[in-house]
């Protein structure tokens, strides 16, 4: 590949088997997935899904479902609480795709009653344990009044959402399934208490997407980071190092013998800041070779243990260090690669075909 800058690589066979894996498990289950596109934000990538069957998808804000509306995405979930400073977008929005909204407010209802006309699905976000947002899944009495408010409304109450994000903060899939097995049962003692309403479930965290079996009772899953996957999947145990589908392309710029360090043009304005705490210390990300194909891991664990706005600081081994060279390109393997994507805003195949991606105005 001629690379002489930092570049987002993404391995589409990698890519389209994660998705095609997450689509028959969910499928088998009775359930839709409903993948969220904040991770790649691409329209190219989005075809992708496409093209195994998803029909239905999740978004992070309306300027991203209004891209995505764009391609030809007719059913489009906004996983945030709506922003009623923007009533006037969505209203427009929802006259263009059959649009499910998110709210943890009365007051927010009352906005969408009053000033979109065009009927919305509107889930209530609840908090299963992340601490994060959404209302705690015991407040039965204000969530009762938000689905009150919406009846006999020119909008329909859709469900349940939950993000259980804190599967994010624990390893192995015991830990993993725990904590999606406690949201399960939380979320069904919600749809019980108001099955007047009908409501449906809906569950988001690619850990517990990737590590349940089955999905029996749930009707649809959001996750987004399963398309790409990253180290932090990898080190929680959601997938395995082979199973990430995208790596930054750097060229090394210095190295430093006394230390054994290679530094990189790869740093935060690249990969993120994000950083993974391993037992050995804390790493922005993980160097591989790059090959005619893609990326290789043939040159063991070396980590990039220090970064900044440009540079990448890789620790590697006496070996490693005697191989690369002033002017190489390696690969990194990214700690968050929802986050590398976004910040890096560009990317492109193993084979050089270059794939937009969504672009904040």
């Amino acid at each position: 590949m001629p690379l002489n800058k930092p570049t987002l690589l993404v391995d589409e066979d990698i890519c389209r088997s994660n998705i095609r894996r997450m689509y028959q498990k969910a499928s088998a289950s009775g359930t839709e997935l409903e993948p969220h596109f904040k991770t790649h934000q691409s329209i190219a990538i989005g075809k992708w899904f496409r093209d195994e069957g998803v029909r239905s998808i999740t978004v992070s804000s309306i300027d991203m479902a209004l891209y995505f509306a764009g391609a030809g995405w007719k059913n489009i979930t906004i996983a945030f609480p709506i922003n009623v400073l923007q009533i006037q977008d969505i209203k427009a929005l929802a006259a263009r795709v059959n649009l499910t909204v998110l709210v943890t407010e009365r007051s927010a209802i009352v906005k969408l009653l009053n000033h979109v006309d065009v009927m919305l699905e509107v889930m209530i976000e609840v908090d299963c344990g992340y601490n994060r947002s959404g209302i705690w899944w015991e407040d039965y009495h204000d969530i009762g009044i938000l689905i009150d408010t919406l009846k006999g409304t020119q909008h329909k109450f859709k469900g349940f959402y939950c993000h259980s994000g804190q599967t994010y903060h624990v390893q192995g899939a015991a830990a993993v399934l725990e904590i999606f097995e406690d949201s399960i049962h939380k979320l069904s003692d919600l749809k019980s208490r108001f099955a007047d309403a009908r409501p449906r479930i809906s569950v988001g965290d690619t850990p517990s997407c990737s590590l349940a079996k089955e999905f029996d009772g749930v009707d649809s899953i959001h996750p987004g980071n399963f398309v790409f996957y990253d180290l932090t999947q990898a080190y929680i145990g959601s997938c395995e190092e082979t199973d990430i589908g995208i790596a930054l392309a750097v060229p090394v710029v210095s190295k430093q013998k006394s230390k054994l360090q290679l530094v990189v043009h790869g740093g935060g304005v690249h990969l993120s800041k994000d950083v993974l705490n391993l037992p050995s210390g804390p790493i922005y990300g993980k160097m591989v070779s790059l090959t005619d194909t893609g990326w290789s891991f043939d040159l063991g664990s070396n980590y990039v243990t220090s970064i900044s706005q440009e540079h990448g600081i890789i620790e590697v081994s006496e070996k490693v260090f005697e191989q690369i060279d002033v002017g190489d390109i390696v690969a990194i393997l990214p700690v968050h690669s929802c986050m590398t994507a976004d910040v890096i805003g560009e990317m492109q195949t193993t084979e050089g075909v270059k794939l937009d991606h969504f672009k904040k105005s």
